[in-house]
C-alpha cells in the first residue's frame, strides 16, 4: 500500500465529515424559501429556521413572557433605587423648572393619553359616588334622619297642647315610613344628589399641584418626596401583574421575531454562535479523519 492509498481514506473521510456538517449547519438557515419541482416541494426546503420562524417566535415569546420576565422581575426593576429616584426626580423637577403650576391632572396626562386620563378620573368619581351611596345604606341614614326628626318634633311640642297628642307611639308610627322613603330616595337618586358635589371636588383636587394637596392635608413641602415614594411603591406592588398583562410581553416578542427577516435572524445567531458552529463543522472533519484512520487499521 503506497502513501497515497494510506492517506486517501482519512482525507476523504475528513472531507466528507467536514462537508456533511457544513451542509447541516447551512441547512439551519438555507434555503430561505421552498424549492419546488412542479407541484412538489423538495424536502428540507426552506431551511429549519425559515420554516419554523413562527414557532420559534412563539416559543421565545412564551419563554420571555412567562419565565424570564415575571411579576417579581417587573417589581425589582420598577422599585429599584435608580428607577424610583428617576421617577421622583422627574416629578419634582417638573414643578421646580416650570413657571406654570404642574397639577395632578397635568402629571396624569403626561403618563397617559387624554382619553385614558379622562376615563380614569370619571371612574374615580363613579367609584366614590358608589361608595358614598353604599355608606348611606349601611348606616341606614333614613332611620337616622327619621329618629332625629322625631326627637325634634317631640322637643318642639313639649309643654304644649299638641304635646299631649304627639306621644312616642305616634312618632314611631311615622318614623318607619319616613326612614323607608328616605332610603329608597337615596338609592334611586343618590347618583344625581352626590355626583355634582363629588365631580366638583375631584375637578378641584386634580387641578391642584401635589404640593397644594399635601399642604391641605397638613404635610410640609419637604415631606413631598417621601409621600410620592410611598404612593409609587404601593402602586407598583399592587399593579405589577396587571402591567405585565397590559404589555403582553410574550406577544410583543413573538411579533418582533415574526417581523424579522431570516437574514437578520441568521446574522444574530451567527454573532452569538459562529465560533461554536464552526467548531461543529471542524469536528465533522476530525471525526471523518479518525474513521479513515481506523479503516486503515482494520
Amino acid at each position: 500500500m503506497n502513501i497515497l492509498e494510506m492517506i486517501s481514506g482519512p482525507v476523504i473521510g475528513a472531507i466528507i465529515g467536514y462537508g456533511t456538517n457544513y451542509i447541516a449547519v447551512k441547512m439551519l438557515f438555507r434555503p430561505l424559501r421552498p424549492i419546488k419541482i412542479g407541484k412538489y416541494t423538495l424536502p428540507f426546503t426552506p431551511g429549519i429556521i425559515p420554516k419554523r420562524k413562527d414557532k420559534l417566535g412563539h416559543a421565545l415569546g412564551e419563554m420571555v413572557g412567562n419565565n424570564l420576565l415575571t411579576k417579581e422581575d417587573i417589581e425589582n426593576i420598577l422599585l429599584s433605587s435608580q428607577m424610583k429616584n428617576a421617577v421622583l426626580d422627574d416629578i419634582l423637577k417638573r414643578d421646580q423648572e416650570s413657571k406654570r403650576k404642574v397639577s395632578i391632572e397635568n402629571i396624569i396626562s403626561d403618563y397617559s393619553n387624554d382619553e385614558q386620563a379622562a376615563s380614569g378620573i370619571t371612574k374615580l368619581k363613579d367609584n366614590i359616588c358608589e361608595k358614598l351611596i353604599d355608606g348611606a345604606n349601611k348606616i341606614d341614614i333614613g332611620t337616622v334622619i327619621a329618629t332625629e326628626v322625631g326627637k325634634a318634633i317631640k322637643q318642639k311640642v313639649q309643654g304644649t297642647m299638641i304635646g299631649f297628642m304627639v306621644n312616642d307611639q305616634l312618632i314611631s308610627s311615622f318614623q318607619g315610613p319616613i326612614a323607608e322613603n328616605i332610603n329608597e330616595y337615596i338609592e334611586q337618586n343618590g347618583q344625581d344628589i352626590f355626583m355634582p358635589i363629588i365631580s366638583d371636588e375631584i375637578d378641584e383636587l386634580v387641578s391642584k399641584s401635589p404640593e397644594e394637596v399635601l399642604s391641605d392635608l397638613g404635610f410640609e413641602e419637604n415631606q413631598l418626596r417621601n409621600v410620592i415614594e410611598v404612593i409609587y411603591t404601593k402602586f407598583i406592588a399592587e399593579k405589577a401583574e396587571s402591567i405585565i398583562k397590559q404589555f403582553d410581553i410574550a406577544r410583543i416578542v413573538e411579533k418582533k421575531v415574526d417581523d424579522m427577516d431570516v437574514l437578520e435572524i441568521e446574522k444574530l445567531v451567527l454573532s452569538v454562535m459562529e465560533h461554536e458552529l464552526n467548531a461543529v463543522v471542524n469536528l465533522g472533519a476530525v471525526i471523518g479523519l479518525i474513521l479513515g484512520l481506523f479503516n486503515l487499521l482494520f
